[in-house]
């Protein structure tokens, strides 16, 4: 290990401990540099998963998390190991470890959680590509409060091995990038695509898209401003792809009810692997964080009927997740309601923020897909770093969402630097 560069240090995105390492053959990644949120293992490092009491409290990794294997292995450099909320267990990025991670694209705002190191260092241009994790939006959320890309894989498209889990069942590894190839080529290398492009480089996922489907009600979602810029990306890659524009009904997959499912599963989930450190550690916890474990204890308490309840119950949204969201489509739906939280926004403020992001990435957690986060303009056009636009699609398809969002960019002027 190398001692990581001091340069960027004004983004705040770095662990204390953190340290650089070198590619470890050259690839389709060569010459590029990437960071990865600090609950990936790397032999010898000891992950502070989002809090120093946690470093002081585990040893040191004896092997290292093939996602970041296969970046090395592809050329990339690791440049550094990324800030993330406590636990990661925040959509906010505001209570991670030290100073919260700065937003290039809106100073006065936090970049969105729990992947927050991540994001900023990308960007910031401290990166060009970052590995993180999504949980219930986790790299959905601070790509696009930070104005890039952020793709949350279908879950088990990439390998979970050597990552401190929130929730396994929701968890996955996810990426990000500020260009579409590049993007593409980091999900190629941690999925284990042959780089000669052979029979198996596309797996099993057909690549033809076929639809695009915007929601009817998209007010009662979102902001005006975000409304506007979903609409209008919508419009530009049903053009773009040369497939019909259809309206969709969102209630099948957005709603209380829906986030309350979700919830409950993420808490039993979060409780059951981390109580007993929890309990131990509950002093040095950021307020809000320890309160929302207590909710976890809570909710895990429940009678084991009411647990197969809701586990039947996401069986069945899963399966009106597959009517709604067929394969071949792609449903395009805000990130965030309004824009990345404030940096002095009060806790009602921040309060607000977690319940009406969670609404919106819920669909794509408890069902198991894929979301593509692309940063628009107000008007839709992509690189513009005003609001987040997600794609999302049948499990499964996650180079199809990579393919629409290269084909967006194909079109248009490269979005400017950091």
């Amino acid at each position: 290990m190398t001692d990581a560069h001091e340069t960027d240090a004004g983004l705040h995105c770095w662990v204390p401990n953190t340290f650089a390492l070198e590619a470890l053959s050259d690839g389709a990644l060569s010459g590029t540099a990437f960071a990865a949120k600090d609950l990936f293992a790397v032999a010898g490092h000891t992950s502070s998963f989002g809090h120093p009491r946690w470093r002081e409290t585990h040893g040191p990794a004896l092997s290292t998390a093939p996602a970041v294997t296969a970046l090395r292995h592809e050329g990339s450099r690791l440049v550094g190991m990324a800030k993330l909320d406590q636990l990661a267990y925040s959509v906010v990025g505001d209570v991670g470890e030290g100073p919260a991670p700065r937003n290039p694209a809106h100073p006065d705002r936090h970049t969105g959680g729990s992947s927050s190191g991540s994001a900023s260092a990308v960007a910031g241009g401290a990166a060009d590509l970052a590995l993180g994790t999504d949980t219930a939006g986790s790299v959905r959320v601070p790509a696009a409060c930070c104005g890039v890309l952020g793709l949350r894989p279908t879950h088990g498209a990439l390998d979970p091995t050597g990552v401190l889990p929130l929730a396994p069942s929701f968890d996955t590894v996810g990426l990000f990038a500020r260009e579409p190839g590049l993007l593409r080529a980091a999900f190629d290398a941690v999925a284990g695509v042959p780089r000669d492009g052979g029979p198996n480089a596309s797996g099993s996922e057909p690549h033809g898209l076929t639809a695009v489907s915007l929601p009817d009600d998209l007010q009662a979602l979102a902001s005006e401003a975000t409304v506007s810029a979903v609409r209008g990306l919508a419009v530009l890659l049903a053009g773009d792809l040369g497939v019909p524009l259809l309206r969709a009904d969102p209630t099948p997959l957005i709603g209380a009810g829906h986030t309350e499912l979700f919830t409950r599963l993420q808490a039993g989930e979060i409780w059951r692997g981390h109580a007993a450190w929890a309990m131990a550690n509950a002093d040095a916890l950021d307020p809000d964080v320890r309160e929302r474990l207590r909710r976890c204890a809570s909710l895990a308490s429940m009678p084991e009927a009411d647990h197969r309840a809701d586990l039947e119950g996401r069986a069945r949204y899963r399966e009106a997740f597959a009517q709604a969201c067929p394969p071949g489509a792609v449903l395009v739906l805000p990130v965030v309601a309004d824009g990345a939280p404030r940096r002095s926004a009060d806790p009602a403020e921040r309060k607000r923020f977690r319940a009406t992001t969670v609404r919106l990435s819920a669909p794509a957690s408890l069902a198991g897909a894929p979301q593509l986060t692309v940063p628009a303009d107000t008007e839709g056009f992509p690189g513009g770093r005003a609001v987040g636009v997600g794609l999302l699609a049948a499990p499964g398809h996650d180079r199809a969402l990579l393919h629409a969002a290269e084909v967006l960019y194909a079109r248009r002027p490269a979005p400017r630097g950091p």
